[in-house]
């Protein structure tokens, strides 16, 4: 399953303008240019509220093991070179958002390159929390500014001529935020340092913020294995290529923003064989593969929100195969499409009949 948590703070902070906020800024950057001699860095901030996460996990809806991710959309990115990697570490101080932007409301009431709150500034060196008693982490120094962070808390994701979306992996960093063994102050996202100390030129990558009017806020994603078997079904016969049919018997037109849907997934023989019973055999439940997955994707954009993988396995009990989806943080008044994938035997059978739905408020 995957559950979706749009970030509550962040910002962009700039070498070249060390005092200036740029927290309702509508895009986030990151990036490094040199203008003749002279280097600008810019590195973003984000804070997710990780209270719902910590009480899922309590309360048992998020079991097992997890993986979570930060999500955030490309927005038209400037000459970005075709390879480079991308940091995301702990922050080690709070901060202040700030009502700045970058070039219309000139403001210094909130976090920048020397300030974390317009009016502190970062301090040179932060030690780790006296409860952390794990791991090696230590605290970073500013070398007068741009942040501070915790350094073996890190993040990474890496480009090879491929879109600058980024995807990162941080389930490190939210399970010490979750534990407690680090204090929630947020990531921060950066070119790291030995790349900003380099003579080279990265550009700048652009995304979204939480400022944007579009549909593509800064996201944390949690996905974890909820795939169960308990049936006294059938498995069903042939395969799905041409053996038999797969149909999902209660999927909605419309769903209300932030439902928890379960959808039915029906299996059933397209030739079953006769028998003497009563009971009418096309009507007979039995259960598809358990290597079986769906996949949601946004009608209009064609873009993967729930991918096929371990995280949206479908599960079986003795009335039929199904998935459960949350729809929390996804936008409204759009169009979603779901997909199935059955592989059996190491060949892949894809199940793309329209299967569409609306979210609305």
């Amino acid at each position: 399953m995957h559950k979706f948590y749009t970030s509550s703070f962040d910002a962009s902070i700039y070498l070249q303008q060390p005092e200036q906020n740029a927290g309702r800024d509508q895009i986030l950057e990151v990036g490094k240019l040199y203008y003749g001699d002279i280097k600008d860095i810019a590195r973003s901030l984000i804070k997710f509220d990780i209270t719902p996460i910590s009480s899922s996990i309590s309360n048992g809806d998020i079991s097992g093991s997890w993986k979570a991710f930060i999500n955030l959309k490309s927005a038209n990115s400037a000459e970005i070179p075709l390879e480079y990697s991308i940091y995301a570490n702990a922050i080690s101080q709070s901060w202040t958002m700030g009502t700045g932007t970058k070039f219309d409301n000139i403001s210094n009431d909130g976090v920048s390159w020397y300030y974390k709150n317009g009016t502190d500034k970062w301090m040179d060196y932060v030690s780790i929390p006296n409860s952390y008693v794990s791991g090696s982490d230590t605290g970073s120094i500013t070398n007068g500014g741009g942040g501070t962070w915790y350094t073996a808390s890190m993040a990474s994701q890496s480009f090879n001529n491929e879109p600058d979306d980024i995807r990162m992996d941080v389930t490190n960093i939210i399970s010490r935020w979750v534990s407690g063994s680090l204090p929630n102050n947020g990531l921060i996202i950066h070119h790291g340092l030995s790349n900003e100390s380099d003579i080279l030129d990265y550009g700048v990558l652009k995304f979204f913020s939480k400022e944007t009017g579009t549909i593509y806020q800064p996201k944390l994603e949690l996905a974890w294995n909820d795939f169960t078997f308990s049936s006294s079904l059938s498995i069903v016969t042939g395969s799905a290529e041409d053996g038999y049919k797969v149909v999902l018997t209660n999927l909605k037109n419309e769903y209300q923003k932030d439902s928890k849907i379960k959808i039915r997934v029906k299996g059933r023989d397209s030739y079953p064989s006769k028998t003497f019973g009563t009971t009418f055999a096309y009507d007979q439940n039995k259960y598809i593969p358990i290597t079986s997955y769906y996949q949601l994707e946004d009608y209009i954009t064609g873009e993967i929100i729930f991918p096929f993988g371990d995280y949206t396995k479908i599960s079986c009990d003795n009335t039929s195969n199904y998935f459960v989806m949350d729809l929390n943080s996804l936008p409204t008044n759009r169009t979603y499409k779901l997909k199935l994938e059955i592989v059996e035997n190491g060949i892949s059978t894809l199940i793309d009949d329209k299967l569409i739905f609306q979210i609305i408020d």
